[in-house]
């Protein structure tokens, strides 16, 4: 050290930060990181609880975030470096908001003198790229306000309605000495699930008892505030029929598929949706627009419940007879003690067996459906299926058994890659879990970076990727542009923007020190699934499929 040099101080923000980080239960941070975060690095050495998982890219970063924070419900922290590092990360932030899963966002920024002069990786105004994504955006003006402005983004992660929150912190703040406290939940921490109306609920219950044949749309929210039980309660009492979102906004499963109330992700055709007298909409976010609606998602008929924890959902695309703002399980809860012990009829979920096995194909090919039959051969109730495979969703959310809440997590943000780093992130905070990550070779080439994780901490993950060498949903875009146009499909090899073959994905896999298999045969699949969760560690199967199969067939 010369004389110029300051000495560092005993206790600096960096401490102040994590100290506030554990009294917050937060034991591990996601971290990509840069010459900003060096004093946070060296920090932790002195506060061996905390955790740092280091990622070679910042996409993986927040995805594992992400997937972390979707298994315990808890705030899961991912520091980034500069703006540079946030805009990285971006894409996968927008699964977590779309998720309101309970993400903070670190940020190292530059010294606030570097900033002035618009120094070296400094932006004006770096909160303002996470704006959109968070909740609540904040940059750090002080060193002794720094925890507690930690602390309120920890507040705003996990408050009704919950989501991302970002906070910035200047290099030079994050090496100053620092006296205050630790920001701890005590004072910051806010339970407030919000109840609801009980004027609404009567008029809901007075709705729904006098409707013939009511169905319930269950979403991620209810699946949130482990509200399934009643959900199914609910149906019994009404006489009613489950579904699941639909696919465009499906996160998670709410009621397990198997139940006999169960029908199905929601199908405005399906005929116990289209014959409902009333439709309740229970912690969905009630259809999400990919293509301008073609037809009423809704009958013309039915009478409308929609509630959500978030009132901006409530009506978004639809009309309403009844809105109620609310916690699910309260509002499910609360209806059940309005409702007679027996309302409805006897309607269940209607034709809910299982998918009838498919028939190999003559050539030889595997097909998707019997990658998906596959999987459910070595899918139990201890499974998680982390899901990012766009073309082969369909299939996947139809075919494979959902016990729980837990059996299934997807994205619904078309960001490529999330389920990479998303279940490394979920397999961390449920160990006693067996996690497969179903992706394509598309998600895959997005995020490869996360098995050089995956093999450093020993995660065991197994992904399986289904390869049908291209990007299967541009061409599905292009033959749906082209009918509209009244023009023949053509020939899909042909298609520009479809084909990414050349990639051995498992000899990349092998390459950052993750055992791998590719094969060619779907009934090969639940052996190597077997044999190679024998090694302990993280896993990857790769399977060849239709590259000329655009997805969405019905099973």
């Amino acid at each position: 050290m010369t004389d110029e040099e300051p000495a560092i101080p005993e206790r600096t923000v960096a401490d102040a930060v994590i100290e506030t980080l554990l009294e917050w239960g937060v034991r591990r941070v996601f971290i990509c990181p840069g010459s900003t975060e060096a004093a946070f690095l060296d920090a932790t050495l002195r506060h061996p609880g905390l955790e740092v998982l280091l990622t070679t890219h910042e996409s993986v970063a927040v995805s594992m975030a992400d997937g972390h924070a979707r298994a315990t419900g808890e705030p899961a922290v991912v520091y980034l470096h500069t703006h540079l590092g946030l805009a990285n990360g971006l894409a996968h932030l927008d699964a977590a908001r779309l998720a309101r899963s309970p993400v903070v966002v670190l940020t190292g920024l530059k010294p606030r003198s570097v900033q002035a002069h618009d120094g070296f990786t400094t932006l004006p105004g770096t909160g303002a790229l996470a704006a959109p994504f968070v909740k609540r955006h904040w940059q750090s003006l002080a060193a002794g306000e720094v925890a507690d402005d930690l602390a309120r983004c920890l507040r705003a992660a996990v408050m009704e309605p919950r989501g991302p929150a970002w906070l910035g912190i200047g290099q030079d703040l994050l090496e100053a000495g620092c006296d205050a406290p630790a920001a701890g939940p005590g004072r910051f921490r806010v339970e407030a699930g919000p109840a609801p109306d009980p004027l609404l609920l009567d008029e809901a219950a007075r709705l729904l008892a006098a409707a013939g044949r009511p169905v319930i749309v269950a979403g991620a929210e209810a699946a949130r505030h482990d509200a399934g039980g009643a959900v199914l309660d609910l149906a019994e009492r009404l006489g009613g029929t489950v579904f699941h979102e639909d696919r465009r906004s499906f996160e998670r499963s709410v009621v397990p598929t198997s139940h006999p109330r169960y029908a199905g992700l929601y199908d405005p055709e399906h005929p116990v949706a289209a014959g409902a007298g009333a439709v309740l909409l229970l912690g969905c976010r009630g259809f999400v627009e990919f293509e301008p609606f073609g037809r009423p998602l809704l009958p013309a008929a039915a009478k409308v419940v929609h509630s959500h924890v978030d009132p901006a959902e409530i009506g978004r695309t639809h009309r309403v007879d009844v809105a109620v703002v609310g916690d699910e399980r309260r509002v499910a809860v609360g209806l059940l003690e309005r409702l007679p012990s027996r309302a409805g009829g006897d309607a269940g979920g209607g034709d809910c067996a299982g998918p009838a096995p498919v028939a190999s194909r003559a050539d030889g090919v595997a097909t998707v459906e019997e990658v998906v039959d596959a999987i459910a051969e070595v899918a139990d109730a201890g499974t998680t299926v982390i899901e990012d495979a766009t073309t082969s969703e369909t299939a996947l959310l139809t075919g494979l058994p959902q016990f729980s809440p837990a059996s299934m997590v997807t994205t619904v943000s078309g960001s490529l890659g999330w389920g990479m780093g998303a279940a490394l992130g979920y397999q961390l905070a449920a160990p006693d879990r067996q996690v497969v990550a179903v992706v394509g070779d598309g998600v895959f080439q997005f995020g490869p970076q996360a098995l050089w994780a995956a093999a450093r901490y020993r995660i065991p993950v197994l992904y399986l990727v289904i390869n049908n060498r291209s990007y299967a949903a541009v061409a599905a875009a292009m033959a749906r542009h082209r009918k509209r146009a009244g023009q023949d499909a053509g020939d899909l090899s042909e298609y520009p923007g479809k084909d990414i073959s050349g990639i051995d994905i498992a000899a990349v896999a092998a390459g950052f020190g993750v055992a791998a298999r590719r094969l060619t045969r779907a009934r090969d699949i639940p052996a190597a699934v077997r044999d190679l969760r024998e090694t302990g560690g993280p896993a990857l199967i790769e399977i060849l499929t239709d590259p000329d199969d655009l997805g969405g067939r019905p099973r």
